[in-house]
């Protein structure tokens, strides 16, 4: 198994479980965070190698991950697994995934790539590289049912992991969080490419806010110690005077604890709608990267619950709309405007119910199926 970030690191610890079920001695080798460690996973390199956003972002670090994934690739062929499962990260799991199957080695996708998007015909390519695609969402299946690629929609795990509903109080208690606060949760993303273009410009919305809503505190979850130094030193520069409350990861409860949420796009998205908590969406990408996807896209959404939706429920700034000011008069308007907050959470709700399928033992049994395999 490979995951490349935070999200991955998630889906791929609660399908390891699943697994663990049916073949209670297996071995689970590859790339994995923290949580899939934790499951029991030998991870062979860092993950964080691998958490890298933005195609210009990559180009700096391409020879490195060009060098580990041949270096994987041979690993694997010696090992010859049972199968192969790569979580998301599709522009460096398709390319394992392909030598597995030219292996004969089962090679199994979790998280189809957001074809519906931009490059839908990336799934020429797809079908020739891969067993089956594990989706999320259930407007994904047509687009693999054009292309004859095996597809199973699972949900998305995140539905069963939110608790229903969400415990604001029991939720400050544990983070010893005051319980009557208005509280502002911000969330700049879990790799390091994001938080570097993020940072400072969501806790510049945060001191705007806090001139608004002089009693308003904040609490931000830190997904590992690079990324708390990088917000420390964003805090001194802009922070003077704020309450903030940094958390080592801890993002869920983060969310759970909050009022409301700026949020950059991403699985964030959707688990702050999962959460039922009104968020704004704030991006910042590299220009080049901005451009390439903008030519690309075919959808006009960037945030998953907009993308769910059909329409746009998530206020969405992006590049030079993703300005302190603007982001912080978008949030305050859903603050004060219950019509607009409760619009949200409607379509939350909604999107919950769809989502919430028992997704981590759906995809376990697709992989034993595409793979032929029989539990022990």
């Amino acid at each position: 198994m490979v995951a490349g970030e935070a999200s991955g690191d998630t889906l791929g610890s609660e399908l390891i479980i699943s697994l663990k079920k049916r073949f209670p001695h297996a071995r689970f080798v590859g790339i994995g965070g923290p949580k899939m460690l934790a499951q029991g996973m030998e991870s062979w390199y860092p993950m964080e190698r691998l958490s890298v956003m933005g195609l210009f972002e990559v180009l700096k670090v391409l020879p490195g991950l060009v060098k580990l994934r041949k270096e994987l690739i041979q690993r694997l062929l010696d090992l010859k697994p049972d199968v192969f499962i790569g979580v998301d990260a599709p522009d460096f799991n398709f390319r394992v995934e392909a030598a597995m199957k030219a292996a004969q080695i089962p090679a199994i996708h979790y998280v189809g790539p957001s074809v519906w998007a931009w490059r839908e015909k990336r799934l020429l390519k797809i079908k020739r590289w891969v067993d089956g695609v594990l989706v999320l969402f259930p407007f994904e299946l047509p687009f693999y049912e054009k292309y004859g690629i095996p597809a199973k929609f699972v949900g998305h795990p995140l539905a069963n992991q939110v608790p229903e509903p969400p415990n604001r109080k029991a939720a400050r208690q544990a983070l010893k969080l005051p319980e009557n606060a208005l509280i502002t949760g911000l969330l700049p993303g879990s790799r390091s490419s994001e938080i570097n273009l993020l940072i400072d410009v969501y806790i510049q919305a945060a001191k705007i806010l806090h001139q608004m809503y002089p009693t308003m505190q904040f609490v931000i979850p830190c997904v590992n110690d690079k990324a708390k130094q990088c917000i420390q030193q964003s805090l001194e520069t802009y922070g003077q005077g704020l309450k903030v409350r940094l958390l080592d990861q801890q993002a869920q409860l983060a969310m759970e604890a909050s009022d409301q949420l700026i949020v950059t796009s991403g699985t964030a998205t959707l688990e702050a709608a999962l959460m039922k908590r009104p968020l704004v969406l704030a991006i910042k990408l590299h220009p080049i990267t901005h451009w390439i996807m903008r030519r690309l896209a075919t959808t006009k959404w960037i945030g998953l619950p907009n993308v769910l939706a059909r329409k746009t429920i998530v206020p969405e700034f992006i590049q030079e709309d993703a300005s302190p000011q603007q982001i912080a008069l978008g949030l305050a308007k859903l603050i004060s405007d219950q019509t607009l907050r409760d619009a949200q959470l409607t379509e939350f709700d909604a999107q919950y119910h769809q989502l919430k399928q028992n997704a981590s033992e759906l995809a376990a049994d697709a992989i034993l199926e595409w793979a032929e395999l029989r539990p022990s």
